[in-house]
């Protein structure tokens, strides 16, 4: 048994070895493909310069300011989901966000986030953190459907000509899915995923279940609570990014397309490759109805992609490009 576990132990660091060179291959070829190959980088950089010139600088550095505090919410938040049963540091929490970043900008959904944060998680209890990271998302997801639910209602109030009964009919619907899903989030700890061990897999992913039961109401509020926060923060570095590109909207008209601009995204689970393209377009939709300024659009959407997620996403190389295993196979071999 103990021979089992030596052999196991020795192909770790070679596994973890492989891991690093293929993400940093793959994080090198999206930041090549999307920045230096960008077919609209002229217009970034005319678009860019012109900001610059046009003395709204304060603009975009409030928007890059925002950056880390957006990460640092949710490295609290996530840490609250952890802390029950670990207990992991701030800063090893951050670090755990920042390494979820990396391994995400790669992977479709930013999917990868899962399993770039259990690096940071120590012995048996890595997969527990999937769980957790679920959660997490989960109250983005929720904080991102009621904010563009909100923003979804003023947008199309003031901005479209929309059939009465239609509006109506959508408001309350769309009411209707926020309380249904609000109510199943805080419940969460209730749930009896029992019906998965019908399956292998699901067995393996019903054995880390036990981990919502953890999740008492006064958890999940703090983290639905971070979740908004973080939310506000990133409707407003996107209004920032458009003031600062000359994009002239007023307050109600930039943070209700703002979120609705963010409604849609979530639902769009696209390659690394083809997400920032797919964001422009849509951004391009929703922005023509008030400008003409289809460069200074894409760039909103180009610049906040390099701000919130390629800038960190570096960071979160070089936290995993730094993690080593021998510590956490020693725990595992103690216990």
């Amino acid at each position: 048994m103990k021979t089992t576990l030596a052999i196991s132990q020795s192909k770790r660091p070679k596994i973890l070895w492989l891991f690093k060179v293929l993400l940093l291959t793959l994080v090198a070829y999206v930041l090549y493909d999307q920045v230096i190959m960008h077919q609209d980088m002229d217009i970034i950089q005319f678009q860019l310069n012109q900001g610059l010139k046009s003395g709204n600088w304060m603009y975009l550095a409030l928007c890059a300011l925002f950056m880390p505090i957006n990460w640092l919410l949710e490295s609290i938040k996530w840490r609250t989901l952890v802390l029950p049963w670990q207990n992991i540091s701030l800063k090893d929490a951050i670090k755990a966000i920042y390494a979820g970043i990396s391994v995400g900008l790669v992977t479709p959904a930013r999917i990868g986030e899962y399993g770039g944060r259990l690096l940071l998680i120590q012995g048996d209890d890595r997969s527990k953190s999937i769980p957790a990271t679920l959660v997490s998302s989960v109250s983005q997801n929720i904080s991102n459907i009621i904010g563009g639910y909100i923003g979804a209602m003023i947008f199309c109030f003031c901005y479209f000509s929309v059939n009465r009964f239609v509006y109506i009919a959508g408001s309350i619907l769309g009411l209707l899915v926020i309380i249904m899903i609000t109510m199943l989030f805080f419940n969460i700890s209730k749930l009896n995923l029992d019906w998965l061990n019908r399956w292998k897999w699901g067995k393996l992913l019903n054995k880390q279940a036990h981990v919502l039961s953890l999740y008492d109401k006064r958890i999940l509020q703090k983290v639905l609570t971070l979740s908004h926060l973080r939310y506000l923060i990133y409707c407003s570095q996107y209004v920032l990014i458009l003031y600062f590109l000359g994009i002239e909207l007023s307050i109600l008209a930039a943070f209700s397309g703002v979120a609705v601009i963010y409604l849609l995204q979530s639902g769009i689970p696209l390659p690394p490759m083809l997400s920032v393209v797919a964001r422009g377009e849509l951004a391009v939709i929703i922005w023509s109805i008030f400008t003409a300024n289809v460069g200074g659009i894409l760039v909103a959407t180009f610049g906040l992609w390099i701000i919130n997620l390629v800038i960190p996403a570096l960071l979160g190389l070089l936290i995993v490009l730094n993690v080593n295993t021998l510590k956490s196979s020693q725990n595992d071999e103690e216990h």
